[in-house]
């Protein structure tokens, strides 16, 4: 092709990128939206695969096969396993207006100037070798396109006119404004232009090869090709370059700008994984077919070098128009690496090298006087670019031809990863210094220069060659090739092994030696914990209030400009809510905003400076410039002079610690009382250890126990959550030797805690004396409590007693006409057996009336009100009742609203349902004909949520009389009973339901028309859901609280399921057992009968099968029910047990829970007996 060609294709595609930035300018705003933001930062991170990768990579995988893949393998794995990392560079970035590398690493070591510089320095000698590559690239593929020789003269050297207009677009690209740190949409846009086209192009010429390859005459040449490629892989140094290629993904200069800096989202980073990832891996497969199509084309010993594959293979095969397209995907290439790298380098230069300077002359202040500052900065930064690409282009000029691309990049990769322990370290360790970071870049980048950068000096000639085969002096351990005798490295794995290893050490060394101030072990929290809230302080100091808002303006427009400092004033004004008219008290919030605008264009160092002697101006003292800027100062609360000073002076031990658990602050109260040994406190201790401390040695002489070792970790674990939960407390703690000390801890606003220790021995001493005081002027009311409650006691106790004596007889008459009604015998004795039972029913329910009387009178009975859902009670009542109203032939409904599902009220379960079971039984016995409606009402109060829950029984019966309504919660008052289907009402239901209301609080309602009906009412209070764990635990006692009307119909004994089952009972009554024995027998249920402990202890030892134990309570033997049980499982630990007792005091219930035995209270309905042996079935079943 003509080489003006070439030259106008070049120029007009330049132009195109350029109008393509300045459109990306004018339109931002399109540029930021979530659909098209991600996209394009994926794509610039693709500014990673320069020429090197374009060319290179085909050059290296026609020599080494695969070997090509470390320089994709490393930022694949970074970006799929390390990403995390990069999000929180991205986020501390932001945070404080970082501009480059330099100035990261210099904000996490104190804002050093030393280290930025030195930073800076390394980054530009990397930089040099790998821009020399992109012009050594372009002239190679220029040559070659355009068939034209190299003149040895500059003026005739392409590659200088190259570098010129490479720079021109840099400077035109990059320094068009003086705030580093805002985006630049447009040069984002352009180098994702960039990355789609050498995407492009590329896979046109892989794909070209592979069809190439498949409509070869001579297959057995392609295939040699591809199995060269394969099989003859060099792994010398893989490892090396995979480990460089990681880490130079975050610390090239131009991969931290364009994966940092321009992060506009930190959720494009996530994003950025699956794109890029996309990318690298479609650029990596392409390599292959063009190598293997190269080798069969030219030949591995051929004259054609393999860099140039790209562009001689569709040359050689007459596509000159997919030769140009591949051009031009180099020339992206190399554009974009070059514009990047020249845009991140001046900034550093600019901010971290040459301002410092400048700042300190008084030409500066004579330039800032006239408002040129801005100007100033940018044209720094446009001499830094073209100084920058001068030195590339003298490099790649010295070197020649005769060095391969990937040579030049792997040098480079190799000196940017001496920043990574620095990057890492700051991240993560707290202990790294300033000093120990200087030390090891320092010794890392010694030993980089002395192994690689050296020896390439003297392989092209610049410097002597002697000593790299000898050693300096002769000193063969000293070879850059084999360090301390090492051999069988290759020179790059080498180099890259012992720099790393020196920079590493060197830096943790020096760091455990030079601990890091407190200064800087402040400023590091930011670092360390990047999303943890950090304080900032408006107080001021003595003398700011002679400086404004409208001077810190002032000195930030000499700097930015004049618009840009009046617009971002302005906006920080609007944010904080605050007028710029008039003279306005600069704050160190003021202070602390001018310094970060000042960061993005001038760098961390040159803004501190500029902010000292603006402070200067003001008339404060160096001292007090440095508590106003330091980022330390701005951390803290109040002066800590000030501070110890109040704290020595104060009777109470104090201690605060800041939000990552570390102490702060203490006095020597605090030491003394909890006698902690010399050196033991310090600034920054983990509190974690001092607790670990006090309870392994309880310095206080607490009279609690002491955790035992291996609870301390759990127990010190504990505390610090109860810390970080930020909840106050107040402790006492009795002492051994008397005294009492008080503990009272108190989160601070932004994290931390501080808690004070003090000695209320007279306090309570005084307290004693008041309550022995009180209590002697109320000893005779709190005597005559006691007797009441002795003789509550003694008629609770006599209650139980009789019920006992009382309902054995009845319990025992029940089993037997239970047994009676089972035989298959004529109807008449049915009949007699179901009128026994009848009369027993009626016995046994007028014993449980009185006796819950008896209960609710003496107070023995204990509401316990939680919240939970009626619903599920109202369903249960409705399905139990249902098959008794079916029997009378009634209509039996439930309504409830349709939009109150569930129904949340505060009252006790059981006791509710007691009341509402109490309504349906007497509305379902006085109902003759139509129905019996159960439902709920709600009543909303004034904010119109439910305040209130009606439940009503309505019934259709005879109705009450109006005389008589007033006396229906009389005990025994009966109206009338005029039907034979159920037995005589007791007179005790109402009664019990009154006692009941006014236990919970509730109000009873009740109206009735003699002749249409009567209806009954609980008033219920309402209430929103509980959470899960006591939602979970009301649900089961509603469950729990069920109870049977009358007897459930009588099945079969096959039907019933139990045949085989075992049971033993123990009873010292006979009548019992007998009765048992027989209802048991009727059901084909094994029965074993024991009349005292000893025997049933025989039985569970000699009994090939148990499946559940019956347990009287009172057994007038040794031991109890529960007692006798607990004997047994420890015999029998699989049988479950039930407790048969008479005794329904919820203390008994309660005991019995404990042990997991079911209670069945006398007199046992057979129904309840039936089901639990049922559930005894079907867990021996399963």
């Amino acid at each position: 092709m003509l080489p003006i060609g070439v030259i106008l294709v070049s120029l007009l595609y330049a132009g195109t990128l350029f109008t393509v930035a300045w459109l990306g300018d004018r339109h931002a705003d399109i540029l930021q939206r979530p659909k098209v933001r991600p996209i394009i930062y994926s794509l610039a991170l693709a500014v990673y695969c320069s020429s090197w990768t374009f060319y290179g990579a085909v050059g290296t995988a026609a020599r080494y096969g695969l070997g090509y893949l470390p320089i994709y393998l490393g930022p694949l794995l970074m970006y799929l396993f390390g990403w995390r990392m990069i999000e929180r560079l991205a986020l501390i970035a932001r945070n404080h207006n970082t501009v480059s590398l330099a100035d990261f690493v210099a904000s996490r070591f104190g804002r050093s100037q030393r280290l930025a510089a030195l930073i800076t320095l390394i980054a530009l000698v990397a930089a040099v070798p790998y821009l020399a590559l992109q012009y050594k690239a372009v002239v190679s593929s220029l040559a070659i396109l355009a068939d034209i020789d190299i003149s040895p003269s500059t003026w005739g050297d392409p590659a200088f006119y190259v570098a010129a207009i490479m720079a021109l677009f840099a400077i035109l690209f990059g320094t068009r404004q003086v705030n580093a740190t805002e985006h630049r949409p447009g040069l984002m846009l352009a180098v994702a232009l960039e990355s789609i086209v050498k995407l492009v192009a590329l896979v046109a010429v892989g794909i070209f090869a592979l069809l190439w390859l498949s409509e070869r005459p001579e297959p057995a040449s392609a295939t040699q090709a591809i199995s060269h490629l394969i099989h003859n892989t060099a792994p010398i140094g893989f490892v090396a370059q995979t480990i460089l290629a990681f880490a130079a993904i975050i610390c090239l200069p131009r991969q931290f700008h364009v994966a940092v800096v321009e992060c506009g989202d930190l959720r494009d980073i996530q994003k950025a994984r699956w794109w890029f990832g996309a990318y690298l891996v479609i650029i990596s497969a392409m390599v292959l077919p063009i190598a293997a199509a190269g080798l069969t084309q030219f030949g591995p010993q051929g004259s054609m070098a393999p860099d140039n594959y790209v562009l001689a293979l569709p040359l050689a095969l007459n596509h000159n128009s997919l030769a140009l397209l591949a051009y031009i995907g180099g020339f992206s290439a190399a554009t974009g690496m070059v514009i990047v790298v020249s845009v991140a380098l001046s900034n550093m230069v600019s901010n971290d090298l040459v301002m410092p300077v400048l700042l300190r002359w008084r030409w500066s202040q004579q330039a800032a006087s006239r408002g040129s500052t801005a100007a100033t900065v940018l044209w720094v930064r446009r001499a830094a670019i073209v100084l920058l690409g001068l030195m590339a282009y003298g490099y790649s000029r010295g070197v020649g031809s005769q060095v391969q691309l990937a040579s030049f990049g792997l040098m480079s990769f190799a000196a940017v990863a001496q920043f990574a322990p620095a990057l890492i370290s700051g991240l993560y360790w707290q202990s790294a210094s300033r000093k120990g970071v200087e030390a090891g870049l320092l010794a890392g980048f010694a030993l980089w220069a002395y192994t690689l950068f050296l020896p390439n000096l003297a392989e092209i000639g610049w410097i002597g060659a002697d000593w790299i085969a000898t050693g300096p002096w002769g000193i063969s351990w000293l070879r850059p090739y084999h360090l301390f005798g090492s051999v069988g490295w290759d020179s790059l794995s080498h180099g890259t092994f012992w720099s790393l290893l020196a920079n590493i050490a060197t830096m943790v060394v020096v760091s455990l030696r030079h601990q890091p101030s407190l200064s800087e072990q402040m400023q590091a929290q930011p670092f360390l914990a990047p999303k943890t809230p950090h304080l900032q302080l408006d107080e001021l100091s003595p003398g700011l209030n002679r400086l404004h808002v409208h001077d810190l303006q002032m000195v930030a427009s000499h700097i930015v400009g004049a618009d840009a400092a009046a617009r971002a004033f302005a906006q920080h004004a609007e944010k904080l809510g605050q007028s710029l008219q008039g003279q306005v008290p600069a704050d160190r919030t003021w202070l602390h905003f001018t310094e970060l605008l000042l960061v993005g264009a001038v760098g961390a160092s040159s803004a501190r400076l500029v902010m000292t002697r603006t402070l200067q101006g003001s008339g404060l003292e160096l001292a007090a410039i440095v508590s106003v800027l330091d980022e330390a100062g701005q951390e803290l609360r109040f002066n800590r002079e000030l501070l110890l000073a109040t704290l020595e002076n104060i009777d109470p031990g104090v201690s605060v610690i800041d939000a990552h658990m570390r102490l702060v602050a203490w006095n020597q109260r605090y030491q003394q009382l909890f006698n902690y040994p010399a050196g033991m406190l310090y600034i920054g201790q983990e509190v974690a250890r001092l607790i670990a401390h006090n309870l392994k040695h309880n310095p206080l002489g607490l009279t609690a126990p002491v955790p035992i070792a291996s609870n301390i970790d759990a127990e010190v674990h504990k505390r610090i959550e109860l810390m970080r939960a930020g909840r106050s407390y107040t402790y006492e703690r009795a002492l051994q030797d008397g005294r009492v000390i008080e503990m009272r801890g108190h989160p601070l606003p932004h994290g931390g805690y501080v808690t004070s220790y003090s000695n209320i021995s007279s306090l309570k001493q005084a307290e004693r004396e008041l309550r022995e005081i009180n209590e002697t002027l109320e000893q005779r009311v709190a005597e005559r409590s006691r007797e009441v409650a002795v003789i509550q006691e003694s008629r609770s106790r006599y209650l139980t007693a009789i019920s006992h004596d009382v309902l054995q007889p009845i319990h025992a008459a029940r089993l037997f006409a239970s047994a009676l009604h089972d035989e298959t015998k004529p109807q008449q004795m049915r009949y007699l057996a179901e009128r026994v039972d009848t009369a027993l029913h009626a016995a046994e329910d007028l014993l449980d009336g009185i006796l819950d009387i008896s209960r609710l009178d003496a107070g023995a009975l204990q509401a316990k009100i939680e919240t939970f859902d009626l619903l599920p009670i109202l369903q249960e009542l409705h399905a139990q009742y249902a098959p008794l109203a079916a029997k009378r032939q009634l209509r039996w409904r439930l309504a409830v609203p349709r939009s109150a599902e569930p129904l949340w009220v505060r009252s006790d379960a059981r006791l509710l349902r007691r009341v509402l079971q109490n309504f349906v039984a007497n509305a379902l016995r006085f109902t003759q004909s139509g129905g019996v409606l159960m439902g709920a009402r709600q009543r909303h109060g004034k904010n119109g949520a439910p305040s209130e829950l009606l439940l009503q029984v309505w019934d259709t019966g005879p109705g009450i009389p109006e005389v008589h309504l007033a006396r229906i919660y009389e005990e025994f008052h009966r109206y009338q009973q005029v039907f034979d289907w159920d037995g005589r009402g007791l007179g005790l239901g109402l009664s019990i339901c009154q006692r009941i209301a006014r236990l919970l609080d509730h109000r009873l309602q009740a109206q009735s028309r003699p002749g249409k009906g009567s209806v009954f009412a609980i008033a219920v209070q309402a209430s929103t859901a509980p959470p899960k764990a006591s939602l979970a635990r009301t649900t089961s006692q509603v469950v729990a609280a069920n109870s049977t009307v009358g007897n459930a119909p009588t099945s079969s004994p096959s039907a019933l399921g139990l045949t085989g089952l075992v049971v033993l009972c123990l009873d010292n009554d006979p009548d019992i057992l007998q009765g048992m024995h027989m209802l048991l027998s009727r059901w084909q249920v094994g029965c074993l009968l024991a009349s005292d402990i000893d025997q049933a202890v025989q039985f569970a030892q000699q009994a090939p099968q148990l499946h559940c134990f019956l347990v009287d309570f009172h057994l007038y033997d040794r031991v109890d029910g529960l007692g006798a049980i607990a004997q047994l499982q420890q015999l029998r630990p699989e049988v479950p047990a039930a407790l048969i007792t008479a005794d329904g005091s919820d203390a008994l219930k309660q005991r019995a829970g404990e042990q997991q035995v079911t209670v069945l209270t006398k007199p046992v309905k057979p129904a309840a007996l039936r089901a639990f042996l049922m559930a005894m079935a079907a867990r021996k079943a399963l």
